[in-house]
């Protein structure tokens, strides 16, 4: 175990699966206080035991700025303070701008954008009571590349590199650092569950087929791991990047253009 985050409380939401469980188990590796906010409450309790058996579970819908102070505010009592924000929570829809309804757009922007902005709302005043302390927002490297049937994600984390510049600025005075951080092609549980219903596939045979394609629009060639990810967020989270606030941290393989 590292010490990184030794001492510190640290929020994930989106914490139950994918990059940010990865990220919410390496910072309770690297020594802080870890809750975790998600929006179905068995899986949410479930990754809090397997993460580890002093990880605070909150169940929240945090397009809901009532449901977001509530959950943010259970999570900093039962933490006693907090010095880590980590948004990594995320939903997606398929389809050109064509056929979007406004029901998917509100459901879109309601979790991506503003749910973000709600927790970072709540969270800012606690980590500015503990003195100050890092916000990562997980955007996409599709928000400056680019990518066909993805329009209303991508628009949403694009905003998301605005609202995190904002914040840099609005909050400094409050000695608190705001980046985000913009994955490629990652292999998470989501993008396997989604081959599986197209095809019939197994776990673990979907997972192998997506790890067998690679990602040959990226320099790298492959699909990022979870922890990857969170390496990248843990390092704008802790002291090693104290003097780095307001930019965006493209962790995507070397993405190499726009995408059809």
């Amino acid at each position: 175990m590292g010490n990184r985050l030794e001492g510190k409380a640290a929020l994930v939401v989106g914490g139950a699966g994918g990059i940010g469980a990865a990220t919410a188990r390496l910072f309770r590796e690297e020594g802080a206080s870890v809750a975790i906010i998600d929006l179905e409450p068995q899986q949410v309790e479930i990754a809090a035991r397997e993460i580890g058996e002093d990880v605070v579970a909150v169940s929240a819908d945090i397009s809901s700025e009532p449901e977001a102070a509530r959950a943010v505010g259970e999570a900093v009592e039962r933490l006693g303070r907090l010095d880590v924000l980590a948004n990594v929570a995320a939903i997606r829809c398929y389809g050109p701008i064509t056929e979007a309804t406004p029901e998917s757009w509100e459901a879109i922007i309601g979790v991506n954008l503003l749910g973000t902005a709600y927790c970072c709302k709540f969270a800012i005043p606690a980590m500015a009571r503990s003195g100050g302390g890092s916000i990562v927002n997980v955007s996409s490297s599709n928000a400056m590349v680019g990518r066909g049937m993805m329009g209303q994600y991508d628009a949403t984390k694009g905003a998301l590199l605005s609202l995190t510049r904002s914040l840099a600025c609005d909050h400094v005075a409050d000695g608190i650092r705001v980046n985000a951080v913009s994955p490629g092609p990652t292999l998470t549980p989501f993008h396997v569950r989604r081959r599986m219903a197209d095809t019939g596939e197994s776990y673990e045979e979907a997972e192998a087929a997506i790890r067998a394609a690679g990602a040959p629009h990226t320099l790298l060639g492959r699909q990022a791991e979870p922890i990857e990810i969170a390496r990248a967020i843990l390092f704008l989270a802790s002291d090693e990047s104290s003097y780095i606030t307001g930019i965006n941290l493209q962790v995507d393989g070397g993405l190499k253009g726009l995408r059809s």
